[in-house]
Parts: structure tokens; sequence; C-alpha cells
């Protein structure tokens, strides 16, 4: 009996010290696409692409808009242990919008949420207005001049509303005017844009809109949503080399506006259009399409971007 009790006892003492069992790997989840900033124009369509990740597999992925769950979606494949959703973003509001990805593995763990920020203009009416060409003549207008004459005030005194604030937007300060495309070694890469807003029915959302402009052509006109720093200033950075993916030409002029879109969707507030910044080629000028390898760079050249159908979609910027 003594011996029946000792051997359980120790039977217990071994269970108790078993190495614990190592822990599952929690699943992933990430954006691809929208990128963060992305400003999208009725009717052009908001595109997600996210990916998660497990060993257990990827059984679902959970969109959310601003803190509200707006999707719950399978992949294709639901044991494969890296996933692809490739969808239409859900309902957008207009101005600024959080969209939250985040992924459920087959042995039921949720990922921690992946963030993007994208913006929604209201209406069709948020454009950029292109400058002339530089063969037209503005025509000249000529306003006669009114006679003025004193008149005398009335003896009553009447109350003057103070004028309605009308609000602005000034480009404040650029931070090179000479930026570089290519290689590093030539100089800045960036150039900084810092702008001054107000607007009398509050601002729902500030964009830069820029082009490419050579001697004989010019890109598309892109955009992007400036930050706010504090304050009525709004700042964002270009990176050419980046927005375009390559060197497609010896030297351009970087266009630029800035529109204030008000709350209720105005957007009468604008600078005019700007050409005070060179973008000048560093290295060698790339013109194949397939050297871009970001969506609106490949598009903004005039290339096609093309779906490669498999197991995970592969992108590539084609030559129409």
């Amino acid at each position: 009996m003594k011996r029946t009790l000792s051997f359980l006892l120790c039977l217990l003492l071994a269970a108790c010290n078993l190495p614990e069992q190592p822990a599952a790997s929690a699943p992933q989840a990430w954006f691809d696409m929208p990128l963060p900033d992305t400003v999208f124009y009725p009717p052009n369509p908001c595109h997600l692409i996210a990916h998660g990740a497990s060993p257990n597999g990827i059984a679902a992925f959970e969109i959310s808009v601003n803190g509200a769950a707006a999707s719950n979606e399978a992949p294709s494949d639901s044991n494969a242990t890296l996933a692809t959703l490739d969808t239409n973003c859900p309902t957008l509001a207009p101005g600024k919008n959080i969209l939250e990805v985040r992924a459920q593995d087959n042995a039921g763990g949720w990922s921690d949420s992946a963030q993007t920020i994208v913006f929604l203009a209201q209406g069709d009416s948020l454009t950029a207005t292109p400058p002339p060409l530089s063969t037209e003549t503005p025509a000249a207008a000529y306003t006669a001049i009114p006679t003025l004459t004193a008149t005398l005030p009335p003896s009553t005194s009447t109350a003057t509303p103070p004028p309605r604030p009308t609000g602005g937007v000034t480009v404040e300060r650029v931070s090179t005017n000479l930026v570089y495309l290519g290689d590093s070694s030539c100089g800045t890469q960036e150039v900084a844009i810092l702008a001054r807003a107000t607007a009398p029915n509050g601002i729902k959302v500030v964009v830069l809109f820029y082009r490419f402009a050579t001697d004989n052509s010019s890109s598309e006109f892109q955009s992007l949503g400036m930050k706010s720093i504090g304050g009525d200033l709004y700042e964002a950075t270009l990176n050419p080399t980046s927005l375009l993916g390559g060197v497609p030409f010896e030297q351009a002029t970087l266009q630029y506006q800035v529109v204030v879109q008000q709350n209720d969707g105005d957007t009468s507030i604008r600078t005019p259009v700007l050409a005070d910044i060179v973008v000048q080629a560093c290295g060698r000028v790339t013109v194949s399409c397939s050297s871009f390898t970001e969506q609106r760079a490949c598009i903004a050249n005039g290339c096609n971007w093309v779906e490669i159908p498999g197991v995970v979609p592969i992108y590539e910027c084609r030559s129409p």
C-alpha cells in the first residue's frame, strides 16, 4: 500500500514539472492598399487589398470603418498560411475615414487590427484647376472708374453687421525649389509644402493636387491629403522618385495646387496652380512600364496595372 501511494505521489510531482507547451503563433494582418492619406473622388472606386498570415490558416477577414464593423469575408483558400483579401472598400463617409482590418485563423484566434486612413471627397467638385497653356495670353479686362460723389450720412444711425469671414489658403513655404529624381547622390529627393488654411464653415480636408509637366507633355493631376500640424497649418511631403517609380524624364516642373473642402462641401477656397519647383533627373532615364512597381505611378505614366491570377495575386505594370 505504501509503495502504491509513493508511486502515485511521484507521478503527481512529475506532472507538475512538465515543460509548458509552446503557444501557437498569433495571426497577423496588414494593408497593402489603399495607402495612408489617399483621397478618393466619386465615382472612382476605393480598392482594398489586405493580407493575413497564420500557421493555422486564415478563416476570415473583418473590415471596420471608423470603429464600426462593416464586412466579414472569407479568403479563397482558408487552409493557406498566407491569405489575400482583394475587394472594394466598404461605404465611406465624406471626409476622413479610418479603415481597420483584422484576421481570424482556423483556431479562432484574432490578430491585432491594422489601420490606414483615407479621405473621401464630397461630390465631384474637388478638382484641380489646370493652368493655362504657355501659348495662351489672358485677355485684358478694363473696368470704367465710377464718378465718386460725397453722400451725407442719414440722420438716424443704423448698425452695420460685421463682414462675414471668407477664409483663405496660402502656401507659406516649400522646403526646396530643386528636387532630384532617381539616384540619391545628387541631392534631396523630397520636397515639403506648408500651407495655411482657414474656412468660415470649418475644414473637412485640405488636399494637395500635383502633376509633373515637361516641355511637351504633362501627367494627370494626382492628389494627397495634407496633414494638420497644429493651428491653421497643413503640410504634405512629395518624393517624386517614389511617386513615379522610375526616371521617366530629364527635367520637369512640379505643378501643384492646394484645395480646401469645407464641412458643407464647398471647395472654392484654393490657391492658383503654382509651378516653382524643378524636378531634375539624377541617373539614367528609364521609361519602361515594367520599372514602375506602384499602381499610381504606373497609371500616371500611361501604363496598365495588370493583375496576374494565382493563389496570391501578383500585379505588374505593363505597356498598353
